[in-house]
């Protein structure tokens, strides 16, 4: 076999490598982004959400409450590499109004947040109230 066809063979070989293992990437990546929104979307996480919203406002998620509703950032999503995943809920779908939770897992099919960190603009909302 020439050279040169041997050359092409061998780049082409390396270049199906190169585009599986990327493909292969996406696919994982794909796969991970969408188990992070099960988890931040799931009823158990939820609880965790409303609960601190009930916290910052008893009347929250009515009416009465300047929390009206909330809106988990499908965007933001991403692990926390000490632990658990970051998830930005954003209140009344006002970008300057959100929380950042951090779950963790309890091993028994429950989520708490390891902290919590209120939007300046929800803060002063909040104390307004």
């Amino acid at each position: 076999m020439p050279r040169k066809k041997k050359v092409k063979r061998i780049l082409f070989s390396i270049a199906a490598l190169i585009s599986i293992g990327l493909g292969g990437f996406a696919v994982y990546q794909h796969h991970e982004k969408q188990k992070m929104i099960e988890i931040a979307t799931s009823k158990e996480a939820r609880k965790v959400y409303v609960d601190y919203l009930k916290y910052l406002d008893e009347e929250a998620l009515t009416a009465k409450s300047f929390i009206r509703s909330y809106q988990i950032s499908e965007e933001s999503l991403q692990y926390n590499p000490m632990g658990g995943l970051m998830v930005k809920v954003v209140i009344n779908d006002d970008e300057d109004l959100f929380i950042n939770f951090n779950l963790i897992d309890n091993e028994d099919g429950t989520y708490h947040s390891a902290y919590y960190v209120d939007s300046p603009s929800l803060v002063d909302k909040a104390e307004e109230q």
